[in-house]
């Protein structure tokens, strides 16, 4: 569990967030008065939320190190697509505008956001993330947080988070009700790399994909099934993936068209 409160000095709509998150998930709400993160912690053997006017920042119980919601690769990869180029997720998926996507790992958002502009105004993407702290830290940041170009704030603002098990998610899905669902089961791996999110890691959902998972995704797609592993994974060949290689890039993706998948 941990507390919430509020950056040094708060203006009124951040205090007035701050509380209707502790309301929201039922946590407790502490005035900072000036506290640092560490006395605080050190009183309620908890971990942290801050929120802030512009991100929402968690540090886990027993470490200094905080974590928060960015946005990440996801801005240079809009900003491509914006000027006309190509985003290899977006061209695998074979994202269009209204089109439907789940995203069953959503883990910082990254992907969903490139997909969520990729499929517009007129889509949706639902990203499921099943650690509480990731999904609510995400949740929260993507609702804040601000870049100059105004598509990737409509992008993250349309996203839906849900904390939920992805396979317990996809089995209340109706049949065909998404265009595309999408895995990402190498999180860990991921965000190796960035300094900011090294707390991140303990909280990582590291299972390995299923048959039933797998099952539940072809039914739930309507079109298509795509998955980003590390390019060692067994899950291409195990699940019958065609892979795409990256030759310049460790992640390889891969697809299952709705027409061919069966397991």
């Amino acid at each position: 569990m941990y507390i919430v409160t509020t950056c040094l000095r708060p203006i009124e709509t951040v205090l007035e967030r701050a509380k209707a998150h502790a309301s929201d998930y039922d946590v407790r709400f502490v005035e900072r008065r000036k506290h640092s993160i560490e006395t605080l912690m050190e009183r309620h053997q908890v971990g942290v939320l801050v929120f802030d006017k512009r991100r929402v920042e968690y540090t886990p119980f027993g470490t200094t190190e905080p974590f928060f919601f960015h946005p990440s690769s996801s801005v240079f990869r809009v900003k491509q697509l914006l000027r006309g180029g190509n985003d290899p997720l977006v061209d695998i998926a074979g994202l269009q505008q209204g089109d439907r996507v789940l995203d069953c790992t959503l883990g910082l958002g990254s992907d969903s956001i490139v997909m969520s502009h990729a499929v517009g105004e007129s889509g949706h993407v639902t990203g499921i993330e099943s650690e509480f702290v990731t999904a609510m830290l995400v949740r929260e940041g993507m609702a804040v947080w601000i870049e100059k170009e105004e598509a990737l704030n409509e992008a993250m603002r349309r996203i839906e988070v849900v904390h939920q098990d992805a396979l317990l998610y996809l089995k209340t899905c109706a049949s065909n009700s998404f265009d595309v669902v999408y895995f990402d089961p190498m999180f860990e791996k991921t965000i190796s790399e960035s300094v900011h999110l090294n707390p991140l890691r303990s909280l990582a959902n590291d299972a390995p994909l299923s048959i039933q998972l797998m099952q539940e995704a072809v039914r739930v797609a309507k079109r298509r099934i795509v998955l980003k592993a590390h390019f060692e994974s067994e899950a291409f060949e195990q699940f019958g993936f065609t892979r795409v290689v990256r030759k310049t890039s460790k992640l390889h993706y891969g697809f299952i068209d709705k027409e061919t998948g069966s397991f």
